[in-house]
């Protein structure tokens, strides 16, 4: 009886192991484990950096950063007719002192509970097709406003403001002050719409004279006479795109040969000629030349796999918006060509509960964001979740969970294999990572994102990079994370309990990657990145959970002492990092959008508050 025992319970380990084992190769089928194993560049590399030793790279495989960034390439052309708006150049800074296009502290407005206001300053503007002025969620009558009180048209490309006053108006000193008209009374239902997501139709890919199949704005291009004089080497040439100089091409296949499987980078014709493959601008990769340079040196299992796709993935970008609008044009701007839909959420509760006003509603409406509204869904939380004043996690989490369920509800057309982004707002994804996420096949997911860290602004950059858990598949974020985005970005997926079915239903193994690394940045995190004002506003509005919470203390909020932390790159604590150097010119310093627009935000590319005695 005792032997039968051992036997049976001997053969249930041995069919377990063989599962297991089963499951495990097919993994190993879909990894390329011994390459991952002989390219150690994610752990061992980051090691040896850390420590303070130089790893250098030899050999035609190694492809270093390029001085050049993919952003020379020309743009990509925008289907849209506010296209000449974007590319008009803003005004004075647009962000007066707080970072807010024409709203802020100080003056007559509207006063939240934390003693703060803000004001708008200009003429009524006309209303807009998305907008019904005689029409509130209230059902009240339109109220009847003074021209000075009612909303300014905007140029959307010229959200400029005034500088912030030295000294903040609070509490009894508003009491006579005149209130604007709430943003809530033209509201109407602008926040129950729904959106029809359509196609991309960018033609991002071209056809060469040669026969290859490239990306756009990946490749070299070359004249009719260089291409017809060129013999025995490979040049792609697209029709009607401008010159260049020769002699700065190099062919893709001596570039790239290590990483690329012979077969792809030839074929035979019926005549029996070669046909050519696409020649790479700097930063781009692959033999389409889709693959920006931080996904070629980031750790995506795959990258043998991918394969350009017929038509693009929408991607959907949702964010949380509290007084961050500086950072947020610049999102709209580096996103624009890649992004489908923003998913922006506001709310009349601070993440601390007490009232604040509906600036981001205000700004929409009076046409600051006309250049990027037909991207924009606007998501409204009227009310603070229960539990979240007394932890403020709670406040923070349901945030974020409001804003998918809601945002994704009200979007029709979605399809499985979209991508859904997250980011908080002062983290901007770089545009080329979205991009090849949005235009190829063959990579994994979950994904997170490498960004270039910073403090006060983009001239105290910090050590390292920030991963974060960003994005997925809508797919996965509907069968494996239910839908909600806080999950996507804090859970592991392998703990979710539909992570397996998900798996055996798509036929994909999930292995999560990283966009970038931690030398190769795929974005950027401008943390407490405003004038001392908005800082000021970001400390009094902080959750009552990420302790300790500065806004408490008194000193911590005095405008001189901010200045001074901006100054000195110093914490609330009293202590000081050390910073590595940089310069304005590196790659990835900051978004193309604010260095094209220097003047309007030199506040957060150079120190404001330096001294001489400070270098």
């Amino acid at each position: 009886m005792k032997m039968r025992r051992h036997r049976v319970f001997l053969l249930c380990t041995v069919g377990l192991c063989v599962i297991s084992f089963l499951h495990y190769y097919k993994a190993l089928h879909y990894v390329s484990l011994l390459r991952e194993l002989s390219a150690p560049y994610p752990n061992i590399k980051s090691f040896i950096m850390v420590t303070g030793f130089f790893w250098r790279e030899k050999g035609v495989g190694s492809t270093p950063i390029s001085p050049a960034s993919p952003e020379e390439a020309p743009p990509l052309p925008i289907l849209r007719q506010s296209d000449t708006k974007a590319r008009a150049v803003a005004g004075d800074g647009g962000v007066g002192g707080l970072g807010i296009g024409g709203v802020v502290l100080g003056g007559d407005g509207i006063v939240g509970n934390a003693g703060l206001e803000v004001r708008l300053r200009d003429e009524p503007a006309p209303p807009h097709p998305w907008e019904k002025p005689e029409e509130n969620q209230r059902g009240d009558n339109p109220i009847d406003e003074r021209a000075e009180d009612r909303l300014k048209p905007r140029n959307p490309s010229h959200p400029a403001g005034p500088d912030l006053p030295e000294n903040i108006l609070v509490g009894k000193q508003h009491k006579d002050r005149k209130r604007m008209p709430d943003p809530l009374k033209l509201l109407g239902d602008l926040h129950t719409r729904n959106h029809q997501l359509l196609n991309d139709r960018t033609a991002f890919f071209v056809r060469t004279k040669a026969g290859a199949f490239c990306f756009r704005q990946g490749t070299e291009v070359a004249t009719q006479k260089e291409y017809s004089g060129k013999t025995g080497g490979v040049v792609a040439n697209i029709a009607g795109e401008g010159n260049r100089n020769a002699g700065q091409r190099k062919p893709l296949e001596v570039q790239q040969q290590p990483s690329m499987n012979p077969k792809a980078k030839t074929r035979a014709r019926g005549n029996g000629k070669r046909l050519v493959k696409c020649v790479c601008r700097p930063g781009w990769h692959g033999p389409y030349c889709g693959v920006p340079t931080m996904v070629y040196h980031s750790n995506l299992p795959t990258k043998e796999r991918l394969t350009p796709r017929e038509t693009p993935r929408r991607v959907i970008n949702a964010i949380n918006v509290n007084h961050e609008f500086d950072l947020l044009h610049v999102r709209f701007h580096e996103l624009s060509q890649a992004v489908d839909l923003f998913l922006v959420c506001e709310s009349n509760f601070t993440a601390y509960g007490e009232k604040r006003p509906l600036s981001f509603l205000r700004l929409l409406l009076n046409g600051t964001y006309d250049y990027i509204r037909h991207k924009i869904l606007y998501v409204f939380l009227d009310h603070f979740p229960e539990g979240g004043r007394q932890d403020g996690w709670i406040a923070d989490d349901y945030l974020r969970t409001y804003l998918t369920h809601n945002g994704l509800s009200r979007v029709s057309g979605l399809r499985s294999d979209d991508v859904f982004v997250i980011n908080d707002a002062d983290e901007i994804p770089a545009r080329e990572g979205l991009l090849f996420l949005k235009l190829f096949d063959g990579w994994t997911e979950p994904f997170a994102i490498h960004m270039r860290k910073s403090l006060y602004g983009f001239f105290w950059k910090q050590f390292g990079s920030l991963e974060v858990v960003s994005g997925c598949t809508v797919g996965m974020l509907r069968d494996v994370y239910d839908g909600d985005g806080i999950k996507l970005r804090r859970r592991e997926y392998y703990t979710m309990p539909g992570f397996r079915k998900y798996e055996n239903d798509t036929g994909h193994i999930l292995v999560q990657w990283s966009v970038g690394s931690p030398f190769h940045f795929a974005g950027w995190h401008c943390s407490w990145c405003f004038r001392p004002e908005g800082i000021f506003f970001k400390l009094v509005s902080a959750q009552n959970g990420d302790f300790p919470r500065w806004g408490d203390y008194e000193d911590k909020r005095d405008l001189n002492y901010i200045r001074d932390l901006i100054r000195t790159g110093g914490w609330f604590d009293g202590s000081l990092q050390e910073y590595p150097p940089v310069d304005a010119k590196e790659h990835m310093y900051a978004p193309k959008y604010m260095l094209e627009h220097y003047e309007r935000y030199r506040y957060l590319l150079e120190n404001p508050y330096s001294k001489a005695s400070d270098g």
